[in-house]
C-alpha cells in the first residue's frame, strides 16, 4: 500500500511540477516580452517556468517529507 501510495505521488509531483512550468514560462515570455526586453521573451520565459516548476516540486517533496517521514 505505502509502496501504490509513493508510486502514485510521484506521478502527481511530476504532472504538477510540469504544470508550473507551463504556466510560469507562458506568463514569465509575456512579462519579460512586454517589460524587459524582446529579445529576452523566450529565455527569461524559460528561467521563470523553471523557478515556478521548481518551486512546486520542492514543496511537494518538504510536503511528502513532513507527513510520510521519506
Amino acid at each position: 500500500m505505502a509502496d501504490q501510495l509513493r508510486q502514485q505521488f510521484e506521478a502527481e509531483r511530476r504532472r504538477s511540477a510540469f504544470l508550473s512550468f507551463l504556466a510560469g514560462a507562458g506568463i514569465g515570455i509575456i512579462a519579460t516580452d512586454t517589460w524587459v526586453s524582446h529579445w529576452l521573451g523566450v529565455p527569461g520565459g524559460l528561467a521563470a517556468g523553471a523557478l515556478a516548476g521548481g518551486l512546486t516540486y520542492g514543496y511537494d517533496t518538504l510536503m511528502w517529507r513532513k507527513h510520510h517521514g521519506r
